[in-house]
């Protein structure tokens, strides 16, 4: 199973934020999409970073947490990406070895969506779903 299996799954919308965003308003955004991530584009829309719920946490429990600056000074820019020919099993596995909840997918040099650590269990959670109606089938029809 591929990472494409999972973003087929999901909606196109990609949330972005440029770096001179607000991080307030940023935050804000998140909450009112219900999203735990945002993807921070330059202008020319390369990928700059990824400003997450962990990113926010870090910067309003630090001294520098007045809401007022650019979500460049918050986000985190060192990133690990994938594409969507990454198996599944792989990128959890990066995943939870690194410590990080959400991997940008990049095709060509951009962005076409962002997998989480949640998209991924939901996703193993179907795949168990799934084999286990097989294997009842299988057994109903055996008996």
């Amino acid at each position: 199973m591929l990472i494409r299996d999972i973003l087929n799954n999901k909606s196109d919308v990609l949330l972005t934020v440029l770096p001179t965003a607000d991080m307030r308003e940023s935050a804000a955004l998140m909450i009112d999409q219900s999203v735990s991530a945002l993807v921070v584009l330059t202008e020319d829309g390369s990928l700059a970073g990824i400003l997450t719920e962990r990113d926010i946490a870090r910067y309003f429990a630090g001294d520098r947490g007045n809401g007022n600056a650019p979500v460049s000074e918050v986000m985190t820019s060192e990133l690990v990406t994938c594409s969507p020919d990454h198996k599944v099993g792989e990128i959890a596995k990066i995943m939870s070895d690194i410590n990080i909840r959400h991997l940008p997918v990049i095709v060509d040099g951009g962005v076409i969506g962002v997998v989480s650590i949640r998209d991924i269990v939901r996703f193993h959670l179907a795949d168990l779903e799934t084999e286990n109606s097989t294997l009842r089938e299988l057994i109903s029809v055996l008996e």
